[in-house]
């Protein structure tokens, strides 16, 4: 007995296969429908996906980099887990109590067939977007900050007593240690360290930038505090400042060398200084206190010995400038002159910091959970 009739036989309703009791296979836009249909709809949830987080970067002010790039190896495994459902899906038949089938395939099927497998391309949507959240994406955050940098200056000043002439108000040394003191405050990122000189050299003041223990200092200093005064030692005021200067890591390094007289103490000659200056890269600016030919005032009214010659020289040996002030005046425009040719080393500095975003995106999958959640309930709820 055929099959067919087997079936006919049978009291009750008929349960089956449809083509097993005659039904004609899906065949032309159904079978297009039930193989291709899942595909183009899967290819276009993922698509959205994919939309949706690159308009979400872009909308950032800021660059957006993923600290697990790694991680984004998974979203091989999507295409995978859609090709078994869906083939899972096409096998799946389900089987009814019908007394005749041949009527359900005169049934044309309804438009939510076309969305049966849209639950699970929303799954694999939430799993896109989990997986982007795992590669952490964050918000790059990187502030520029220019500061001009410190140098490092040695102030050297003579204290021999012909800095007592009055030519400059009240007398020479006082304005220059008044003047010396504005320059300090016109620099407060610089390290400053002090020299004082008459027949020998001594280092008063160590690099600092405690400015502060400067002044204080500077406030403190007199005349014949060091020796009598009776001799200018430049050549070993100016090698006193190098050595000062030679521990500096300091990109720029200078020495303002103050004097009103002529080197005629010391063992170490000025230029012997200045070519040692010029060899470890110390900028020397000179400054000669008085007039060019040696007369003062007050108790120095005779001529003393200047050498404005060597003081120049010194200068352009190292790649500084010489200046001579004749008043109180003239001393603070040269010491200004001096801050406009003073090297303001700017540097650049990068502060890069970041702050993660991908909660958004675990929010977005959440959503579109729900929304997979609510469909396979309601609209799209399929019976076993």
């Amino acid at each position: 007995m055929r099959r067919r009739d087997q079936i006919a036989v049978k009291k009750g309703p008929i349960t089956g296969l449809a083509e097993e009791v005659g039904v004609a296979q899906k065949r032309g836009l159904d079978a297009v429908r039930q193989n291709l249909w899942p595909w183009m709809l899967w290819t276009v949830i993922m698509a959205l996906v994919a939309w949706g987080i690159a308009a979400s970067l872009q909308k950032f002010s800021r660059p957006v980099e993923l600290g697990e790039r790694w991680v984004l190896w998974f979203l091989l495994v999507l295409p995978a887990l859609a090709f078994l459902a869906f083939r899972y899906h096409a096998r799946r038949q389900p089987t009814w109590g019908f007394s005749r089938l041949a009527l359900l395939a005169s049934i044309p099927p309804g438009i939510r067939t076309y969305f049966v497998t849209l639950p699970f391309s929303l799954r694999c949507g939430v799993f896109a977007l989990l997986i982007f959240a795992a590669a952490q994406p964050r918000l790059v955050n990187v502030f520029e900050r220019s500061e001009d940098e410190g140098i490092d200056i040695v102030l050297v000043m003579d204290v021999s007593l012909s800095m007592e002439a009055n030519d400059l108000e009240p007398n020479r040394f006082v304005a220059a240690r008044n003047v010396m003191s504005g320059f300090v405050k016109q620099r407060p990122k610089d390290r400053i360290g002090f020299v004082v000189f008459g027949r020998d050299a001594y280092p008063y003041c160590p690099l600092t930038r405690d400015h502060n223990a400067v002044q204080r200092l500077l406030g403190k200093l007199r005349l014949r505090q060091i020796d009598d005064g009776q001799a200018t030692a430049i050549g070993e005021a100016l090698g006193t400042a190098l050595n000062m200067l030679a521990s500096s890591k300091g990109k720029s390094k200078v020495v303002i060398l103050l004097t009103d007289g002529a080197n005629n103490s010391g063992e170490m000659a000025p230029r012997e200084a200045a070519e040692h200056a010029a060899a470890l890269g110390v900028r020397v600016h000179t400054v000669l206190v008085g007039s060019a030919n040696g007369e003062g005032g007050g108790l120095f009214a005779l001529r003393a010995p200047t050498d404005p010659e060597l003081l120049e020289h010194i200068a352009a040996r190292t790649g500084g400038m010489a200046f001579i002030a004749t008043d109180k005046k003239s001393l603070e425009n040269r010491f200004q002159r001096i801050l406009d040719l003073m090297e303001k080393n700017k540097f650049e500095r990068k502060i890069r910091t970041t702050s993660g975003v991908q909660e958004r995106y675990l929010a977005a999958a959440v959503l579109l959970f729900f929304l997979e959640l609510l469909l396979s309930l309601t609209w799209l709820r399929r019976l076993p």
